[in-house]
């Protein structure tokens, strides 16, 4: 009898490993989508149970995906290849309606997870707040998350992309689940496109999870990075890098937990289906490959990059000034002698539209002070002026003063009317433009900087520096 006991004792203190691969805004990237194959499928043979778990924003950034027949499928079909057990929804998961991302989730073969959006029944969209797996034995709980943006109550995404859904703040939602999990599973994981700041904040206030994979402030985070006990992980984006999650179970508790960072462009190993299946999908729209014009020398900033967008959409909406959102310029450097088509629309992949408004030169004023505030920090890039702002050095979406000036280097007159391109997310989080009227060009914002950079012929942006931030 003791001897049955013992034995009995020892089975139910066995340990066990259970393998995670965390993902986040990958953002459709399939140029290394065959190299993070390798990876996954290295850890895989090491242990077959391995979760790839994925913290967002799965679309959009790259056209073979973006600009497919059926946009996001590619990107989706590398997904269900790399095993992907679930998902949560990042704020671009949006960028092609409401219709778009139902697309999406009918072409996975994995759910998407989130515990503070709700759908209306009329728009069929099948998302839950947690799953529970059962992992050789163990039961793993997983719980999604989205961020929700406090100035305007929805996710960083068009408005009109997401009309409809209700969302709910992040850490309300989440304490609304949190224990429920807890209750039913041995590992609880939130899956969290929440940003690295407020995944700290999570941690603080729910020490009951044991690991939060974060995204969509696009952080590399150290490896083993615990916070109150929880173990958190971020990994920049575009599958850079990804983190090999380890967490060791013992008689139904979590006992240890660990993560390691793994650089892909250092795998040596890629996933041939894959890459056949990118080369196929790439294949399919040759337009891509289109040359637009020469670029005489790199780019290496995000304001100069901007720059360059905001004097094609001036250019395609023929206006005097235009104002482009920092958050829209999507990669910072560019060191290729010509500009592609697939490299603007890397650039510029949203598919935004181009509204026209007349503006008094306060009002061009009043909108560059309030990017800093709404949208994520960032200023915004401009052609058609230049400006200066000074920033409160402990609170840098503080703007202090601001001085612009038009192209001759004299200031912006306060009480002229400009004509003035923005593209239609700009319009949607800026105050000053939601108070005026505007004309709808139908023009695509790629498209505009297309054909200016057609016109050109050659392009060098290399000194273009029209925006100075200083703190203070």
């Amino acid at each position: 009898m003791a001897l049955m006991m013992l034995a009995a004792f020892g089975a139910t203190a066995q340990k066990k490993e259970i393998h995670f691969v965390a993902i986040n805004d990958i953002h459709a990237c399939m140029d290394r989508s065959a190299a993070l194959g390798g990876v996954i499928d290295s850890l895989r043979a090491l242990y077959p149970k391995l979760m790839v778990l994925s913290a967002g924003d799965n679309r959009t950034g790259d056209p073979v995906s973006d600009m497919y027949m059926e946009p996001s499928r590619p990107i989706t079909e590398v997904m269900n290849e790399f095993g992907v057990a679930a998902s949560t929804i990042g704020n671009h998961e949006f960028d092609n309606h409401i219709s778009g991302f139902r697309a999406q989730i009918g072409y996975s073969k994995f759910p998407y997870l989130c515990c503070n959006t709700r759908f209306p029944d009329s728009m069929n969209v099948k998302v839950d707040p947690y799953k529970i797996f059962d992992v050789d034995g163990v039961k793993v709980g997983v719980i999604g998350v989205v961020q929700v943006n406090t100035q305007r109550g929805y996710p960083d995404c068009h408005i009109d992309n997401c009309r409809g859904v209700t969302f709910t703040e992040p850490q309300t939602a989440i304490d609304k689940y949190v224990d429920v999990v807890r209750k039913q599973c041995d590992i609880e994981i939130l899956l969290s496109h929440n940003g690295c700041d407020n995944d700290s904040i999570s941690a603080k206030r729910f020490p009951q999870l044991d690991v939060i994979m974060g995204g969509h402030t696009h952080k590399l985070l150290p490896e083993n990075d615990i916070v109150n006990g929880v173990l958190i992980t971020q990994s920049i984006n575009k599958m850079k890098y990804c983190y090999h999650v380890t967490v060791v179970v013992e008689d139904g508790k979590v006992v240890s937990k660990k993560s390691q960072q793994i650089n892909v462009d250092n795998s040596r190993q890629r996933n041939e289906k894959i890459a056949a299946m990118v080369k196929k999908f790439a294949d399919d729209n040759p337009v891509l490959s289109e040359v637009l014009c020469r670029n005489l020398k790199p780019i290496n900033s995000y304001m100069k990059l901007g720059s360059l967008m905001a004097d094609g959409q001036r250019y395609g909406c023929g206006t005097k000034v235009a104002l482009q959102n920092g958050g829209g310029v999507r990669f910072s450097n560019f060191d290729n002698d010509k500009f592609t088509v697939m490299d603007i629309l890397k650039l510029d992949p949203f598919g935004n539209i181009m509204f026209v408004y007349k503006l008094k030169g306060t009002e061009i004023i009043e909108a560059l002070k309030s990017f800093r505030k709404n949208d994520a920090g960032m200023e915004g890039y401009v052609s058609g002026c230049r400006y200066e702002m000074t920033v409160d050095a402990a609170d840098t979406v503080k703007v202090l003063d601001i001085k612009v000036f038009n192209e001759k280097g004299k200031p912006l007159r306060p009480n002229k009317t400009y004509t003035v391109a923005v593209n239609s997310y700009t319009a949607s989080i800026l105050p000053v433009l939601k108070r005026k009227e505007y004309k709808d060009t139908h023009k695509v914002s790629s498209d505009c900087i297309r054909a200016y950079l057609k016109n050109e012929g050659s392009v060098d942006y290399s000194n273009a520096v029209r925006t100075v931030v200083k703190k203070k």
